[in-house]
């Protein structure tokens, strides 16, 4: 369960056009976010190799990031039977380093490429999404 959540969680914040960098600083992770889509970004020139939706099953999801540095999360996914299935309710320990756009679940370091008022972008993991030979950042993007 708690590999699923940092995978979700983890995966990612990029690339979408915001009016400052002080924008970054001073947004609170605090409050309750939904996955909205899924981003691979080329670690070869910063491109995208795909930007989907998330299932109508996964957007049924949160994340609430309380302010005493605990996140309560409760995780919807497709089921083997292909039924949308409530995996259950997790809470976890969380820091968030804005300076240096870190954010720990757990003892587990993401980087944030994205934290608005609106949106929040995590690095879920790194895979060579392309076949260049190259790291892709896998992106979630959660929204409020």
């Amino acid at each position: 369960m708690k590999k699923i959540l940092f995978l979700a969680i983890s995966a990612g914040f990029l690339f979408t056009a915001c009016k400052s960098d002080d924008d970054d600083v001073y947004a609170s992770v605090v409050g309750v976010w939904k996955p909205s889509r899924e981003m691979a970004v080329s670690g070869k020139n910063g491109s995208t190799i795909y930007n989907d939706p998330s299932s109508s099953c996964y957007k049924k999801s949160t994340f609430d990031f309380k302010s005493n540095n605990t996140m309560v999360s409760n995780i919807f996914d497709d089921g083997m039977s292909g039924n949308c299935e409530n995996l259950g309710t997790d809470t976890s320990s969380y820091s968030y380093d804005p300076l240096n756009k870190q954010i720990v679940i757990d003892g587990e370091a993401s980087e944030v490429l994205k934290l608005t008022n609106n949106e929040m972008h995590i690095v879920s993991d790194y895979n060579d999404e392309d076949g260049d030979g190259i790291d892709d950042k896998i992106v979630l993007v959660l929204t409020r």
